[in-house]
């Protein structure tokens, strides 16, 4: 059950929506709209397939764009250079299969070829603990915190050196 990665397409917007949905808690929600938008202006917008069905997702995003996104704007405000990886979800039936490490890889080395640092937050309240695990794991470090909703949501700025 190898995962392969290849480039979102509008035909991906049902399944996209749908993996994002059932993963809201841990993400933000997204409408047909914005997913639009990501496909036109995110730098990265992979889908990762196992046995040719759609398990997961990721948008990552370059600095320089019109994003309403508090932590987005908090690591341009620091950062002149980075990928931003502004969402990253896998359908309940394909954790623990090798997909998020299949995605972290791609993602990760398209931050290191560019020389720039790989850069996103993990929910620290409510928390995410296996997402703070597996970053741990790969390496990213804590930059800053950053409180959303007076202390309702509050996140864990990470980022990884190339």
């Amino acid at each position: 059950m190898a995962t392969s990665l290849r480039p979102l397409t509008v035909d991906d917007l049902a399944t996209v929506l749908d993996i994002n949905e059932t993963n809201v808690h841990h993400l933000a929600p997204m409408d047909e709209e914005e997913l639009r938008w990501f496909l036109d202006d995110a730098t990265l917008a992979l889908g990762a397939e196992v046995d040719g069905d759609l398990v997961g997702f990721v948008l990552v995003l370059a600095p320089g764009l019109d994003y309403p996104s508090r932590n987005y704007a908090w690591f341009t405000e620091r950062y002149d250079d980075f990928l931003y990886l502004d969402r990253v979800a896998i359908d309940e039936r394909a954790r623990r299969q090798g997909v998020g490490t299949a995605i972290y890889d791609e993602v990760e080395g398209a931050a290191a070829e560019r020389g720039v640092p790989l850069l996103l937050e993990v929910n620290l309240r409510p928390i995410n603990e296996p997402s703070l695990a597996f970053h741990a794991q790969r390496g990213f470090g804590e930059v800053g915190t950053l409180d959303h909703d007076e202390g309702a949501k509050v996140v864990r700025l990470l980022a990884k050196e190339p």
